[in-house]
């Protein structure tokens, strides 16, 4: 270690820290993605792995030696050419690059990781290390999988609260049935190609200001015209 590599001046021993990791993630108060530090030798094979990176692969140190064929071997089979693509790149190219994906622990858990890397050359140009992160996503994921589900649901029990508001609006002005009320939500959302939901919402608004006449008169209206369209057509044939 203390070899100077040629990364805009920058030292070997200056590798990506996980402590500089900051979250933006919905995990809970003090909780953190797991995060990992490796330096993959392209001479020898061999990767140095930080206990983090351990844990993230189901292990302890000293349980497995790690090597580029191991790392191969834990990423999802469905991600490994894309992982091997960003090594080749690296080698050939140098510089940084990422990549998100897939890996598989000693336990068979899958873990959806992003791994982070940046080429090392040495004095004569060559790239001989390649080292980064690889930061643990799995668990903010299914947090924020588990909010949108949530708000979805919230907000379908909301959409179906008015538009049944909307079918008994409907039902007590024209004193009619449920069925009915709502095979005139429905008709005029396909006379004026405009959503059940969006429609229900507005009559429900209406209701509120003493609008409904006015509104219903106007979805009559406008359901009226495709039939006298229709009766013209038939007229002129």
């Amino acid at each position: 270690m203390g070899k100077l590599f040629h990364r805009a001046g920058r030292r070997e021993d200056e590798a990506m820290s996980e402590d500089r990791v900051s979250y933006g993630f919905p995990l809970p108060e003090g909780e953190v993605c797991p995060t990992g530090s490796f330096r993959l030798n392209l001479d020898t094979g061999l990767s140095e792995w930080s206990e983090g990176l351990f844990r993230i692969h189901g292990y302890e140190r000293g349980m497995v030696v790690p090597t580029i064929d191991l790392v191969l071997a834990h990423k999802h089979p469905d991600d490994r050419e894309a992982a091997c693509q960003l090594v080749t790149t690296l080698i050939r190219d140098g510089g940084q690059g990422s990549n998100f994906h897939r890996i598989i622990d000693s336990k068979g858990h899958e873990h959806r990781v992003l791994t982070v890397a940046e080429a090392d050359r040495d004095e004569a140009g060559r790239v001989v290390t390649i080292h980064g992160l690889t930061i643990d996503l799995t668990r903010s994921m299914a947090i924020e999988s588990g909010h949108a589900a949530a708000s979805a649901l919230v907000n379908a029990y909301a959409t179906r609260g008015v538009i049944e508001q909307a079918k008994g609006i409907i039902m007590g002005f024209f004193d009619i049935g449920q069925a009915e009320a709502f095979a005139v939500l429905s008709e005029h959302s396909q006379n004026t190609n405009t959503k059940v939901s969006a429609l229900a919402s507005r009559l429900v608004e209406a209701a509120g200001s003493g609008a409904v006449h006015a509104v219903l008169q106007q979805w009559a209206e406008a359901s009226a015209r495709p039939a006298r369209r229709r009766d013209a057509v038939a007229r002129r044939s």
